[in-house]
């Protein structure tokens, strides 16, 4: 019995990470500097921007979804958002995801300051 649980939690801990390899996202940036007043954000999935696409506006991301959100933008024909007036200063975030086949694709990106322009990338894993 202990040997099934053992094996079961060596499963989920491998399902756990296969997940989060997935996800896209990066490491945050982190300085004091202050935010720009605007960013535009390029969504792309290999190499090609995606149209009509949610990105989300947000202060952090946590258990793989955005959380403090502040906006959330589809993109335009050029796969790109522009989101105005943002915070002076504190970290922000940008988040996309897609359903395809019954399987969820992420991408985020977390930095303080936010850059003036950004592209956020699926990974080549999305079909």
């Amino acid at each position: 019995m202990m040997v099934w649980i053992v094996r079961r939690v060596e499963i989920l801990g491998l399902l756990c990470a296969l997940a989060a390899c997935s996800s896209g996202s990066s490491t945050p940036s982190t300085n004091n500097g202050p935010n720009p007043s605007s960013t535009t954000v390029t969504l792309k999935l290999k190499g090609g921007p995606l149209y009509d696409m949610p990105v989300t506006l947000s202060r952090s991301i946590s258990n793989g979804g955005p959380t403090g959100v502040i906006i959330t933008l589809r993109t335009n024909h050029g796969g790109q958002v522009l989101f105005e007036a943002l915070p002076s200063s504190g970290q922000l975030c940008v988040y996309s995801s897609m359903l395809v086949g019954g399987t969820l694709y992420r991408t985020s990106h977390c930095a303080q300051p936010f850059p003036g322009s950004y592209t956020l990338n699926y990974g080549p894993h999305v079909p």
